[in-house]
């Protein structure tokens, strides 16, 4: 009798175990994520280094509704007008002008070389975080679909002299996140 319980129990560990295998290969097979944390139909790019200019740059060049920034420092360099940290502050006057609703939290603490005035001047609506907090963040936010996150600072080192990673999220329930997330902060800066 012992046997046979045995014998049984080993045939229904098999079977089991056929099943979810198949169901693993057809989970597989669908692309479909059976946890709600997975990343499934997710573009995740990994920008690096100089990489990083070249990724924003296209995101706010492109950007068509909207731009979303949270950072600890968006810098512009008076006495040099072609480099890529002001090349990146007049494409963000550019979106503005051609209708695009671009926001941006910066940190008070930065504000040697800040592009707070000039963006400013140029109509963008664009906050310190209060002096009781420090806004580090990196973060762009793009037409509520594509998310640049990582390291790199808005200035010059950040751009042209650092070690950097970051990454480029093309995802709606990603970007829906973090915008939930910059609302939060702009609501509560003055």
């Amino acid at each position: 009798m012992a046997k046979r319980t045995f014998s049984t129990g080993i045939l229904l560990g098999v079977i089991f175990g056929l099943i979810l295998a198949v169901e693993v290969i057809h989970l597989a097979e669908e692309r479909v994520c059976p946890h709600p944390a997975c990343v499934d139909k997710v573009s995740v790019i990994p920008v690096s280094d100089r990489g990083y200019f070249e990724a924003a740059h296209k995101a706010l060049v492109e950007a068509e509704s909207s731009i979303h920034i949270a950072s600890f420092e968006v810098k512009y360099y008076e006495n040099f007008p072609n480099s890529s940290m002001n090349i990146l502050v007049e494409d963000l006057i550019a979106a503005h002008k051609r209708g695009v609703e671009v926001k941006i939290i910066v940190d008070q603490y930065s504000k040697q070389n800040n592009a707070f005035d000039k963006l400013r001047e140029a109509g963008i609506e664009i906050k310190f975080d209060s002096e009781d907090v420090t806004t580090h963040a990196k973060l762009i936010i793009v037409d509520g679909e594509t998310v640049i996150l990582g390291s790199t600072n808005l200035s010059f080192y950040g751009l042209e002299k650092n070690n950097e990673v970051n990454v480029v999220i093309r995802d709606e329930e990603t970007a829906k996140y973090y915008e939930n997330y910059f609302t939060q902060l702009w609501e509560l800066q003055a």
